[in-house]
Formats: structure tokens, C-alpha cells, sequence
């Protein structure tokens, strides 16, 4: 019984290590602050960049962050794996380079890491970002809203 307890708890942690270790091959830059999204959103920052919202379209109605991109996390694997033409026909932009950053936010940041992880099996060319603070944090600090809990 003991073993199976320490073989189960060697496997999560090597599988954490594992994720951990991918993550840092497609992603060098540091989580986005609310600070660094303004000036990115509104172009003090002059670095090319694509946001992408990974919220399902009932949660974009209620409200975006300026710029954004609606691509649901569950397409955004097939999405990032499409041709470009494909992805402008989609998405009405061009489909993001090497050369950008490539911003991703959610409700409250899970499923846009989840999204990172999933675009990075399918284009490791990217540099990959995590607005961690989402729209929860974009919502309060932004449009002066109370968060939703």
C-alpha cells in the first residue's frame, strides 16, 4: 500500500517537473502585469503582440479587453495548428510570428495557461504570455468593477 502511495506521489512529481521543464522552453518571458497590458493595449509598448481571449463567447458578451481575440480554449490547439490563410479567414487577423508575444487571458488565468501549454505542443516558435490576472483583474482595475466571485 505504501509503495503505491510513494509511486503515485514520484509520478505527480515528475509529471509537475515535466510540465515545468516545457514551460520554460516555449515561454521566456515573465507572466503580464495589468501595468504592462495597458501600455501594450494602448501602444506605449512597441513590441507586436497578439491577445487572446480563451473565454467561450457567452463570457466575451459580458465585456473584453481592447484588442483581444475571441479564440475559445477549446479550439485554440486546432487554431494555433492552422495554416495562415485559415487562421485569418477565421480569426480576421494574421496569424501570430515569431516576432510577437503572443498574450493570453481568461476569467482568472487557469485556462489561459492551460492554452499556453496546448499552443506550445503545436508551435514552439512563439513566445508564449500569461495575463494571469484575467479579466477579473482587467474588469476590476480597468472598468472600476467590483470582482465576480
Amino acid at each position: 500500500m505504501f509503495a503505491a502511495i510513494r509511486s503515485t506521489r514520484t509520478a505527480a512529481i515528475c509529471a509537475t517537473r515535466s510540465s515545468l521543464m516545457v514551460a520554460r522552453l516555449y515561454s521566456t518571458k515573465p507572466d503580464v502585469s495589468f501595468e504592462e497590458l495597458q501600455k501594450v493595449i494602448h501602444g506605449v509598448t512597441k513590441k507586436p503582440y497578439v491577445l487572446v481571449d480563451v473565454r467561450e463567447p457567452s463570457e466575451v458578451s459580458e465585456g473584453k479587453v481592447p484588442t483581444a481575440v475571441n479564440i475559445p480554449l477549446g479550439d485554440v490547439a486546432a487554431a494555433f495548428a492552422m495554416p495562415s490563410d485559415k487562421f485569418i479567414a477565421q480569426y480576421r487577423i494574421d496569424r501570430p510570428s515569431e516576432e510577437e508575444d503572443v498574450i493570453f487571458y481568461c476569467r482568472s488565468g487557469k485556462r489561459s495557461q492551460k492554452a499556453i501549454d496546448e499552443v506550445a505542443r503545436v508551435d514552439t516558435s512563439l513566445t508564449l504570455r500569461n495575463y494571469r490576472g484575467s479579466w477579473l483583474d482587467y474588469s476590476e482595475k480597468a472598468l472600476n468593477n467590483k470582482p465576480l466571485k
